[in-house]
């Protein structure tokens, strides 16, 4: 599961019903509310890229 940086809080559906708030601050969630959070919101960052990114591979 990734950890990221929330910058302003908001509401996530787990399941599609059951709503969450995700508070400011350092949050462990899943792949998807990361994907939300990050890309499609805005309004956090990946607090650790080394486990989520791939790193691209060194050419021979």
């Amino acid at each position: 599961m990734p950890t990221i940086l929330v910058t302003k809080p908001f509401p996530f559906a787990v399941d599609g019903n059951h709503i969450i708030q995700i508070q400011s601050g350092q949050q462990e969630v899943s792949e998807r509310c990361a994907l939300v959070a990050v890309d499609h919101l805005k309004i956090a960052t990946l607090a650790d890229t080394s486990k989520t990114e791939r790193k691209p591979k060194a050419k021979p």
